[in-house]
């Protein structure tokens, strides 16, 4: 590769960065970035193998970075059973005026899981309830986990309920999540008792069918559906949506194609997406979050491009920073040249 590539395997990026609060406002400054306009976030490309398999092909561009991304990941849904992980992804960062590579990040997953979380955090602390009693996690894999700890960074609840469908992967997240917090944290025997209990949710599943039932929600709750990112994917009854007072989405173009929004199919809806208000527009605001303690809020999170640039930049700052000088490591992983 030319000049100045850095190349990264997932053990040195997991040596670099985690999901902390700077981290955290790196990916917030990427939405704040794309509400602000001139970047090129062209539709994702998605195929879909056979029943179990699919690969995603995400890119933006971002001219005032200087940044070009674009990432490809699968998901192999069957992995877990052959004691490997589901998502496995590559990102690349090119200079936008040369289209010259600037990272290679083979970051395998953990990236795309990181800016993923961080998104639910985002969302979290714009539009959860100023208390959480109690913050509810449907689903047990490594998004779901990213996103628990997330929560624990946004909205500090007072306990947090999981719920998976295997009991032994729900146990084993809960004996994780006890490493980064001393609250009380629950098993739960079924989604309806995650919703029910809860004041924050995010689901975090591979579903096509509805989980969440509109009858169990209740005003002063936000639900983050995260699973929801391919068309026919689906967690959320519409009617939660219809009734929520606001629902956000981190792109109201991808929602409306992928999300759980795609379900929502109203007359008066479908002409106008005005009742869509984007995660950016949040930050940078333009628009509101949560007005009132009451409010029955919605974030509709399908992962972005602009996610993919911002945390590859944060990657790539961390790496400039912590390097005194330019160096090759035949046979390595790290090349920095």
């Amino acid at each position: 590769m030319g000049s100045g590539v850095v190349v990264l395997t997932e053990d040195e990026i997991r040596e670099l960065v985690d999901l902390d609060l700077e981290l955290v406002d790196a990916i917030e400054d990427g939405f704040r970035v794309l509400a602000l306009g001139d970047v090129a976030t062209p539709p994702p490309m998605m195929f879909t193998l056979d029943a179990d398999n699919e690969v995603d092909v995400k890119a933006v561009w971002v001219p005032s970075w200087g940044d070009l991304s674009l990432k490809v990941a699968t998901g192999f849904f069957g992995n877990p059973a052959k004691g490997l992980p589901s998502g496995n992804s590559i990102l690349l960062l090119l200079d936008a005026t040369t289209g010259q590579t600037r990272a290679v990040l083979v970051e395998g997953g953990y990236l795309t899981a990181l800016r993923a979380g961080a998104a639910g955090a985002i969302a979290a602390r714009s539009l959860a309830p100023r208390r959480v009693a109690s913050a509810g996690i449907v689903g047990t894999g490594e998004l779901a986990r990213v996103h628990a700890r997330a929560l624990l960074l946004a909205v500090a609840p007072e306990s947090m309920t999981v719920f998976g469908r295997h009991r032994e992967r729900a146990d084993a997240m809960i004996e994780e999540l006890r490493g980064y917090t001393d609250i009380p944290l629950v098993r739960a025997e079924s989604i309806q008792e995650v919703i029910q209990a809860s004041d924050v949710v995010v689901t975090c599943t591979s579903a096509r069918e509805i989980l969440v039932h509109a009858q169990w929600v209740h005003p002063g709750m936000h639900i983050s559906a995260v699973g929801a990112d391919a068309p026919g994917k689906q967690e959320l009854d519409p009617e939660i949506l219809r009734r929520a007072d606001r629902v956000v989405c981190d792109l109201r173009s991808q929602a409306l194609a992928q999300g759980e929004c795609q379900y929502v199919t109203d007359a008066s809806r479908s002409d106008d997406a005005s009742w869509l208000t984007e995660l950016g527009d949040v930050v940078a605001g333009k628009a509101p979050g949560r007005l009132r303690d009451e409010e029955l809020t919605v974030c509709d999170l399908t992962g972005v491009g602009m996610q993919d640039a911002a945390i590859a930049r944060y990657v790539l700052a961390k790496v400039l920073g912590t390097s005194d000088s330019a160096t090759t490591q035949q046979g390595g992983s790290r090349v920095v040249t």
